[in-house]
């Protein structure tokens, strides 16, 4: 992944915060996930009064890649509003990981702040080593390996 694409998805992963539904937080956080193939999906935190109904940005931008027909990323970028910016949640990282088994391969992550800068950058297996998944589980994936977007 080239410093152009990073960019790129910093950038779309900031642009989608701006659609957050945070009445609780009053935070809004943006995900930008790349495929192996160059497409970009997006997400953002949608939070709701009752806890435990909301979903962060990550999985949301996940779950809208999976809608298409997308399961096999190369990056996703996630953007939090703060200095230092965040690290994906552990539920997060867990859900990563899953798809990184799908496509055989490792997934990285790079972490946005306030100003639409990198400040960190990582590997999905570097985060959550080891993790239970899928593949760990015995299930084929063979239907998933490939995108369909």
């Amino acid at each position: 992944m080239n410093q152009k694409q990073k960019l790129m998805l910093a950038k779309a992963a900031m642009e989608a915060s701006k659609n957050a539904y945070h009445p609780v937080t009053r935070t809004a956080a943006g995900a930008a996930l790349m495929t192996r193939e160059g497409s970009v999906y997006t997400g953002c935190n949608v939070q709701s009064v009752i806890s435990g109904l909301g979903c962060c940005a990550e999985r949301c931008a996940i779950y809208n890649a999976v809608a298409h027909g997308a399961y096999n990323y190369k990056a996703i970028a996630v953007y939090f509003p703060t200095k230092n910016g965040a690290k994906p949640c552990g539920a997060c990282l867990q859900l990563i990981s899953e798809f990184a088994q799908v496509a055989k391969t490792d997934i990285r992550i790079l972490m946005v702040n306030n100003e639409g800068r990198i400040i960190a950058e990582s590997t999905v297996n570097k985060m959550l080593p080891g993790a239970y998944g899928p593949r760990t589980a015995g299930k084929k994936l063979a239907a998933y390996e490939k995108n369909r977007d």
